[in-house]
């Protein structure tokens, strides 16, 4: 800002910052009769109070064009979010039309690809303390696993009784919130855990459904080798799960969920500047037809408690 400008004759253009406090813009298209430009505005809250979208349509007519139109374009413009803040964006890619092998989007995008290895079992304390953190995390896994393979009641206690047991082999106790900062279990320990009790049937769908990941190696062996997914969520980063069958991409996805929205709470509220709400982290779940039919909890969580930590859903 410059008071006197006839003080300041020899001002380079780099010493005049001008603040940009018009919020984030995408153009969604044109109005055909109008002709008027249709613009979203995610962050402008005197528009809309949160920053979920559904994107419709039969087979054919741009769905995915127009999503990446719309990443592309957050990106580009995520200078004008309140204080200039970078927007971490996770697009979990079904059928690789985010992955390497669209040069074109991860060129214009900088998008980093991955591969899931999850270490679903990680502790993640929030900033309003959460008594029995363990049995909680546990619990979470356990419904997620449960819905993706249909587990019965009994197979499901055995599965959690497995995983706690495993938190108590890592010295982790859920009533001594001291030991919760022990390494925790991975999933390998947990089929470990399980195959070795000869006390558990074997020949059930909780086994087949122990086998496959375990055959699949989607979850991390090693704990120390993981990061937060807060942490790793920079720009757009792309979770590329169309190797995997239909069964194994649903689990994938509602355990990366389940970690977003537990990490979600503990980062806390987002910034406001007047109208604006900080946009801090947006969720693209494509084919989200076949994931929300299964009733996984985590989604429907961040779609109706998101707005407050500045997180949207595509």
């Amino acid at each position: 800002k410059v008071e006197d400008f006839n003080e300041a004759e020899d001002l380079s253009v780099e010493e005049i910052i001008v603040e940009d406090t018009s919020g984030i813009e995408i153009l969604f298209g044109t109005d055909l009769v109008s002709g008027k430009e249709l613009k979203w505005l995610p962050n402008d809250t005197d528009q809309l109070f949160h920053t979920n979208m559904g994107i419709i349509g039969t087979m054919g007519t741009g769905k995915t064009q127009f999503t990446k139109s719309v990443i592309t374009q957050l990106y580009m413009n995520r200078g004008k979010n309140v204080d200039g803040k970078d927007v971490g964006i996770l697009i979990f890619d079904y059928k690789g039309d985010y992955n390497q092998s669209k040069e074109d989007f991860i060129q214009a995008t900088n998008a980093s690809v991955y591969q899931p290895y999850h270490h679903p079992l990680a502790l993640t304390k929030s900033k309003v303390f959460k008594p029995l953190l363990p049995i909680h995390t546990a619990n979470a896994f356990k419904d997620t696993l449960s819905r993706a393979y249909g587990l019965g009641a009994k197979q499901q206690d055995t599965l959690f009784q497995c995983i706690i047991e495993a938190y108590h082999m890592c010295g982790i106790v859920e009533h001594d919130p001291t030991t919760w900062d022990n390494e925790p279990p991975t999933f390998e320990q947990v089929y470990q855990r399980y195959a070795n009790d000869e006390t558990i049937k074997k020949n059930d769908s909780l086994a087949a459904a122990m086998n496959k990941l375990h055959q699949f190696q989607i979850f991390e062996s090693v704990a120390s080798n993981t990061k937060s997914l807060f942490d790793l969520l920079n720009g757009v980063v792309v979770i590329d799960v169309s190797i995997f069958d239909t069964d194994v991409q649903n689990l994938i996805v509602a355990i990366t969920l389940d970690l977003f929205y537990s990490q979600m709470q503990a980062a806390g509220s987002s910034k406001m500047d007047g109208k604006y709400r900080q946009l801090t982290k947006m969720i693209l779940v494509d084919e989200a037809d076949n994931f929300m039919s299964q009733g996984y909890p985590s989604l429907k969580k961040i779609l109706k408690e998101g707005r407050e930590f500045g997180v949207g859903t595509i």
